[in-house]
């Protein structure tokens, strides 16, 4: 990584680069190839969070697509593998290699877009490892190739890598004409991630040139433009920005606070990187406050969490930053062991040793008196100031190294390096009030800009109040409109539940005659008075008591939309027995209810068993004479309730011809038949059903069967 690099820029690269990519699965793709184009997409999508599974799922992705020629997907899954492999923090081998095979592939297919985003990738890799030319370079060619492909999102983020490489070579003119042309393409084609992404990296600029207002104000900006779509990683960023800003502004409990609402976010979505950040941030303002052993529980804890992730990088600079922070506190042993940790770790990388190792090393073996080792120290840090043109390292070498120079004596020596720092020192004087010139320009630029945003927030905010009015008195008409509307539908509908109850209690009235019909009644009671003048006075007690029963039950039972299953039963038998004591010749019935059904706690509408079970009796089972039998059963059958009464008389077609055109079968059919089309609207139940079915034996009739589907309801739910 390269000396001075801003950390959250680095981790918003990571975030935009692992944003890009999911454009590039082909929509139309062959079927044979769709599995491929899934698999790598997915891979992408966990590519940050499970870098290890995403790198499983692209080797099968690349394997694959190997084996049938889909070149496309042997890039996609390269490029899925370099990203993979940089989410675990490695740019090494691994991560450039699938980069740049991408790449290649790409270019095979002339596929321009995905060219972009592999170049996106290198750059990324270059930047991590510290190859900053490199980095730019593969960025610039990542915007020609977004630009040919039309590919605004691309051109986008990729604009504002390269106002963060202009931000580290301090061309700050640069930067701000990347980042502009950035959020104007974002504005243009209404995207909003990118446009907040380019609006936080505005405010790290306004942040460099110690614009601290205008900072803060950019990151809110971008903290709003996240919050919109409910972006928690854009979001986090946007707290961390804000609180380095007020960190810079000497308002620590501000810095505090927006830090650590980064940190309870970073943690929520378990981004590591992150957490290890924010927690270097948040040690450096208990530094400045002057509570080192704070300081100290952060740094160890970003330590910690880079051992975790396996970054050798992050691990040095943590040590780093826990070797100075025991520096300030007087220990200077501790701090030799850390400083120590983190050249190993570094040496351990492709990354350069930053000089101000080197100046902090140097300053921890003065304050163990080891004299000559902080001179060599001291003496590489200024090579490498020196090499590197880094202003501020060659001063405080050059300041440390006149110090060591002046204890052993060599006072010409000391001088020399003294008067060299002083130098340097009003040269960075001067640089600064060049900056502060720059900034007084862009405060004036940015001044006329709020003043022009102001006017057009005005008019917008006059026409917004037109509409308002407009769609106020719209919605009020509308809502007058509606009122009448729900008005006359709850008149209908009231209406028609009525005349829907009226019908309901005409057919059960007109089913109620016809079961209670004179005849009935006569004949029963005629029967009674046999019984009697024929000395049988218990038989005739028995009867009328069955009959006065069965009455009762049946004006209990008209009065009910539904009733038990188990007193329609009791009031069928009732009717049966009756039928048995009226007819000398006598017929058998058996009343059959399946054994998942609880008579008592289920119910279904009364009295339509009767009539079937009357025309059974009168019309089949009394002219065929001995040996009637009769049938009767529940079961539940769809969701209904299936009755099926079942008898061997002598069938349709004997008893129309012995008896033709008998009204009261006619009427209780039909009675049954519109009963149950009432429940069929009702309930919206097409399944509701009434069928006779004529029965046969070797071609002679044996009899018939009636199948009601009927609609029932549980007494206890």
């Amino acid at each position: 990584m390269p000396q001075g690099a801003d950390y959250k820029i680095i981790a918003q690269l990571l975030i935009l680069l692992l944003i890009v990519p999911a454009g590039i699965i082909h929509s139309q793709a062959p079927a044979d190839t769709a599995a491929i184009s899934r698999s790598t997409s997915e891979a992408f999508a966990i590519a940050r969070r499970s870098p290890d599974l995403a790198i499983l799922m692209a080797h099968k992705a690349l394997s694959d697509s190997k084996k049938i020629n889909y070149t496309n997907g042997e890039a996609d899954a390269s490029l899925a593998l370099g990203m993979a492999y940089l989410a675990k923090y490695n740019p090494g081998d691994s991560a450039w290699y699938y980069n740049d095979r991408a790449l290649k592939l790409y270019e095979e297919e002339g596929n321009k877009a995905g060219m972009g985003r592999a170049c996106y990738g290198l750059s990324y890799v270059y930047s991590f490892r510290g190859d900053t030319p490199s980095s730019e370079k593969y960025a610039s060619l990542a915007l020609q190739y977004f630009e040919e492909a039309g590919d605004h999102r691309g051109m986008i983020n990729t604009l504002n890598v390269l106002s963060y490489h202009a931000r580290q070579r301090r061309d700050l003119d640069a930067a701000k004409r990347f980042l502009e042309r950035a959020i104007t393409t974002a504005r243009e084609v209404s995207d909003t991630l990118p446009l907040a992404d380019a609006t936080n990296s505005l405010g790290n600029l306004y942040k460099d040139m110690a614009l601290f207002s205008q900072a803060i104000d950019a990151y809110f900006e971008a903290l709003r433009l996240w919050e919109t779509k409910g972006d928690s990683a854009g979001m986090s960023i946007a707290y961390g920005s804000i609180g380095l800003a007020y960190f810079y502004q000497k308002d620590y409990d501000r810095a505090l606070e927006f830090s650590r609402k980064h940190l309870l976010l970073s943690e929520k979505r378990k981004d590591l990187w992150e957490v290890s950040k924010i927690c270097n941030t948040i040690a450096q303002t208990w530094n400045a406050r002057g509570n080192s052993d704070s300081a100290l529980v952060y740094l160890r804890r970003s330590l910690a969490i880079n051992r975790h992730m396996n970054y050798p990088s992050g691990e040095s600079s943590s040590c780093y930053n826990i070797a100075s922070t025991l520096l300030f506190l007087s220990q200077p042993d501790s701090a030799q062991w850390y400083i120590r940790k983190a050249f190993d770790l570094i040496s351990g990388t492709r990354t350069p040793v930053p000089p101000e190792y080197y100046v902090t090393l140097a300053n921890i073996e003065q304050s163990l008196g080891n004299y000559g080792k902080a001179l060599s120290t001291g003496m590489t840090a200024y090579s490498l100031g020196k090499e590197k043109q880094l202003p501020i390292i060659v001063s405080d070498a050059s300041l440390l190294l006149s110090d060591l120079y002046g204890r052993t004596g060599r006072k010409d020596i000391a001088y020399g390096y003294l008067k060299e720092h002083m130098q340097l020192s009003d040269s960075i004087s001067n640089d600064e009030f060049l900056k502060q010139v720059t900034r007084m320009e862009i405060q004036y630029d940015y001044d006329k800009k709020q003043k022009a945003a102001e006017y057009e927030r005005m008019q917008e905010r006059l026409i917004s109040e037109n509409k308002i009015r407009q769609q106020r008195t719209l919605i009020s008409s509308l809502g007058v409109l509606f009122l009448l509307a729900g008005f006359f539908s709850l008149l209908y509908l009231r209406h028609t539940r009525l005349r829907a109850r009226y019908s309901q209690i005409d057919l059960e009235q007109r089913l109620l005659r016809a079961q209670m019909n004179p005849h009935f009644i006569f004949n029963s009671l005629c029967a009674i008075q046999d019984l009697i003048m024929a000395e049988k006075p218990q038989k005739a007690n028995a009867f009328l008591t069955k009959i006065a029963r069965l009455m009762r039950n049946i004006l209990e039972n008209s009065r009910e939309e539904y009733i038990s299953l188990e007193k329609e039963i009791e009031t069928l038998k009732l009717y049966l027995d009756v039928q048995q004591l009226r007819f000398d010749n006598g017929f058998n019935y058996e009343i059959l209810v399946d054994q998942t059904i609880d008579p008592e706690n289920i119910s279904v509408p009364p009295m339509l068993a009767q009539p079937c079970v009357e025309n059974s009796i009168e019309h089949g089972l009394l002219p065929r004479g001995e040996n009637g039998r009769l049938s009767v059963s529940y079961s539940l059958k769809d969701g209904l309730m299936m009755l099926e009464v079942t008898d061997n008389g002598i069938g349709r077609d004997k008893a129309s011809k012995r008896r033709p055109a008998i009204k009261k079968e006619s009427v209780s059919t039909k009675l049954t038949e519109k009963r149950l089309e009432h429940f069929r609207k009702s309930l919206r139940e097409k399944q509701i059903s009434y069928e006779i079915i004529d029965l046969y034996d070797e071609g002679a009739a044996s009899g018939t069967r009636v199948v009601m589907m009927l609609p029932w309801k549980k007494v206890y739910a």
